[in-house]
């Protein structure tokens, strides 16, 4: 179901993160990028949006009064005025955090343990995540650091796992430590036959 409250980053008991300096990198690099990119699109659009309306309005002004160089007065000077005002009173542009990691396939293509990374959550990771539940977050965070795949993988293992769960506890309600039994188990022996993981370290 979806979070109405924003979601913090999740850690884990033992305070383990991922520390793979390469991927740690690429995903501040794609941050940086992004906000920088989202901030020029919407200074070059704002600018020549107001050039264009300036510059019919110069061609107005210069034909009512038959005095082009006022014309050309009062337009530089309502386009400085205008740079200034936008300048102090612009909003700070918002990037797409869904698209932030776009050019490594997405938040949820990370490997499992970037489920921990804050980074993560800066780049799309909590928008991903809205319709996760806070029992399978949970459950998905303390089983991050061993799980050989994907945040994708290991969300659809925890999901399964739950599912399972509902299927195998019967005369009780399901709770967080039978999701982990049946979720831990699919990733003991998914890791024993998988590549070595990016987790790793």
């Amino acid at each position: 179901m979806a979070q109405d409250a924003p979601r913090r980053v999740p850690a884990r008991a033992d305070g383990w993160r991922p520390d793979d300096p390469v991927l740690n990198g690429l995903i501040h690099k794609c941050i940086e990028q992004s906000h920088r990119k989202n901030a020029e699109t919407g200074s070059m659009t704002a600018f020549f949006g107001g050039g264009i309306v300036l510059t019919i309005f110069g061609v107005i002004l210069a034909a009512g009064t038959g005095n082009p160089l006022l014309a050309i007065a009062v337009v530089i000077a309502m386009a400085a005025a205008g740079l200034l005002y936008a300048g102090i009173n612009a909003p700070a542009p918002r990037a797409d955090p869904i698209r932030i990691l776009d050019v490594l396939g997405g938040p949820g293509n990370l490997p499992a343990g970037y489920l921990v990374y804050p980074a993560a959550w800066r780049a799309g990771m909590p928008e991903f995540l809205a319709n996760v539940g806070n029992r399978q977050l949970s459950v998905a965070t303390r089983l991050c650091r061993e799980h050989p795949g994907s945040v994708t993988d290991l969300i659809r293992l925890v999901a399964n796992a739950e599912v399972h769960a509902h299927q195998h506890v019967y005369g009780r309600a399901v709770t967080e430590a039978d999701v982990y039994r049946f979720a831990h188990r699919a990733t003991v022996e998914w890791a024993r036959i998988a590549p070595v993981s990016m987790n790793a370290a």
